[in-house]
């Protein structure tokens, strides 16, 4: 796609927002859970299971539509997931039987996929180096600030017009969003590589596993988005258990944690373009892997020092996503749909089997012992799998890609 840098930056902010909308219908219907179990009147399970539905539908999803995108163009993808978000979210709405309840809620995670790849794959399209490198951390940004504006949105939202005000306003968010796609995003067509591929799903797979980078890549996200869902669902046992604190204020301080996401995309979007990947790659992992080893020794002592350490921890974790998306969308040019969705299932899985597993172990040994394992292998891993991913002839590779 050829466009001018006015039309490319307003096609960029198109995508990113409607991205950042898939965020928001995730994460904000968090506060609501409780109006949803005595709404249906269904146990805590089914609520939980409501959830869990949300999650495994948009990871599985994410390999479906990056072959489509990839066969077919992303257009067609992106307005078809508008409409079925927009479908499902006035389902929800009026729906008073769980099982609709559940089905609209899948075909609402279905559409909303359809979202944040299209937005990957479609910067990967319209820009190149330094400028990709930019473009993802805007991308990722608004992903960062999703979370931590829902549950706010939810909780008031929800207080005020029950769980139905908040798909009505999805709904009608998801009218906006399909009237400037369907203007602003560029008509497109499958590429004659794509065309070649089509009809052979598994080989165009294949070549995303058979890379060596995509291999790292894949490997690391999973075990750092298991950590870091792992962190997630323990903060509140322990600041109500451990730290006797309620569980409204106990909100608040998932706050150095959100902000400090926030402020590592900028930072990314600031020394992209003046730091080489291999050597972010390299900074941003140790950083993560320390700060997942000074949690486990501080969360139990101070929450002071517990809080700078989350506070590291989200710069890590505002930096590593854009980062890894960057060079996902580097190495794979010709089926970056495909690529990029297959990053996505990945990080979904890992978010998916960290809650569970990390219970798990949390009932086997000591949360110290638990959470330092944790980091350190994380640590080990991206020491493991560092030599092949950045031999000297890739990173002078890189380094004339980057300039």
């Amino acid at each position: 796609m050829a466009h001018t840098k006015s039309k490319a930056v307003l096609i960029l902010y198109t995508v990113c927002f409607s991205a950042f909308f898939a965020s928001l219908s995730q994460n904000i219907y968090s506060p609501i859970l409780p109006i949803i179990k005595e709404s249906f009147h269904v146990s805590t399970a089914m609520v939980n299971l409501s959830v869990s539905v949300f999650m495994i539908v948009t990871a599985i999803m994410q390999i479906i539509l990056g072959a489509i995108i990839d066969f077919k163009g992303a257009r067609i993808v992106l307005i078809t997931g508008i409409l079925a978000t927009a479908a499902a979210s006035i389902g929800c709405a009026v729906t008073t039987d769980f099982t609709l309840f559940l089905i609209f809620r899948m075909i609402q995670a279905a559409g909303s996929a359809a979202l944040p790849l299209i937005a990957a794959t479609t910067i990967g399209q319209l820009f190149t180096g330094n400028e990709r490198g930019s473009a993802m951390g805007t991308y990722q940004m608004l992903l960062s600030v999703a979370p931590a504006i829902a549950p706010v949105l939810g909780g008031f939202i929800g207080g005020a017009a029950g769980y139905e005000g908040i798909f009505w306003i999805l709904a009608a968010i998801s009218i906006v969003l399909l009237v400037t796609n369907s203007i602003t995003f560029p008509k497109d067509s499958p590429t004659e590589s794509m065309q070649q591929a089509k009809g052979n799903v598994f080989a165009h797979y294949k070549s995303i596993f058979t890379n060596r980078t995509g291999n790292v890549i894949l490997a690391l996200s999973f075990v750092l988005f298991f950590i870091y869902f792992a962190v997630i669902v323990y903060l509140p046992i322990l600041l109500t258990e451990h730290y006797h604190i309620d569980v409204g204020i106990a909100g608040l301080l998932y706050l150095p944690l959100a902000l400090s996401t926030i402020a590592g995309t900028f930072l990314f979007k600031r020394i992209q373009a003046k730091i080489g990947l291999h050597t972010l790659f390299i900074g941003s992992n140790v950083i993560a892997a320390c700060s997942i080893i000074l949690f486990a020794v501080t969360h139990s002592v101070s929450l002071v020092l517990m809080a700078l350490t989350l506070a590291l921890f989200g710069i890590s974790m505002g930096v590593i996503p854009p980062l890894y998306s960057t060079m996902i969308t580097n190495e794979f040019e010709h089926n970056r749909g495909s690529a990029i969705g297959m990053f996505n299932f990945i990080r979904y899985t890992g978010m998916a089997a960290g809650p569970m597993v990390s219970a798990y172990l949390l009932t086997m040994m000591p949360s110290a012992r638990s959470f330092s394992l944790l980091g350190l292998g994380f640590a080990a891993l991206s020491f493991c799998l560092l030599p092949p991913m950045f031999s000297p002839q890739k990173r002078t590779k890189q380094k004339k890609h980057h300039m």
